[in-house]
C-alpha cells in the first residue's frame, strides 16, 4: 500500500472538511450581523441570534478539523509491522488507518477508513500484526496485513 498516497488522501479529505466548516462559519457570522441602521423586526433579530449560535457550533467543528489536520501531519505514516498510530490495517475486506476518524473512502480499489487511537477497536488490536486475530464486540477479526 502506498502510504504517501494514503496520507495525502487523508489530508485532502480533512482539509475539505475544514474548508467546508470555515465557509459555513463565515456565512453564518455574516448573516448574524445586524447593522443597527434601521429597526429590526422580531424575526430578523431571532434569525440573527440563531445564526450566531449556529456559527459558534461551526466554529467548534472548524477547530476540530484543524486539530485533525495537525494530528495527521504529526503521525509517522512509515512502514509498520504491528498495529500502532500510522498503521494501515487490512481486515474484513477493508483498511483501517490508525490516525484520525474519517468517513470511508476508496483508495487503490480498497475501502479505507481512518480511526482514532482512542477508538475501542484500536485498543482491541493494538500491538497485533499480520496473521493475528482479535475479538471485538463479539465478532472475531483476522488481520491480513499491516502497512
Amino acid at each position: 500500500m502506498d502510504k504517501a498516497a494514503l496520507k495525502t488522501r487523508l489530508l485532502e479529505l480533512t482539509r475539505a472538511d475544514y474548508d467546508a466548516a470555515r465557509e459555513k462559519y463565515e456565512t453564518l457570522v455574516a448573516e448574524a450581523r445586524v447593522t443597527g441602521d434601521e429597526p429590526l423586526e422580531r424575526d430578523q433579530q431571532s434569525r440573527a441570534e440563531s445564526n450566531g449560535e449556529l456559527a459558534a457550533a461551526w466554529d467548534e467543528a472548524m477547530h476540530d478539523d484543524e486539530a485533525r489536520l495537525q494530528r495527521l501531519n504529526q503521525i509517522d505514516f512509515g512502514a509498520k509491522t504491528e498495529v500502532e498510530p500510522g498503521a494501515a490495517v487490512e481486515l474484513d475486506g477493508r483498511v483501517l488507518v490508525v490516525c484520525v476518524a474519517t468517513p470511508e473512502f476508496e483508495l487503490d480499489g480498497k475501502t479505507v477508513m481512518g480511526i482514532s487511537p482512542a477508538a475501542p477497536i484500536f485498543q482491541a488490536m493494538q500491538g497485533l500484526g499480520a496473521g493475528d486475530s482479535f475479538d471485538f464486540n463479539g465478532t472475531s477479526h483476522a488481520i491480513t496485513a499491516v502497512h
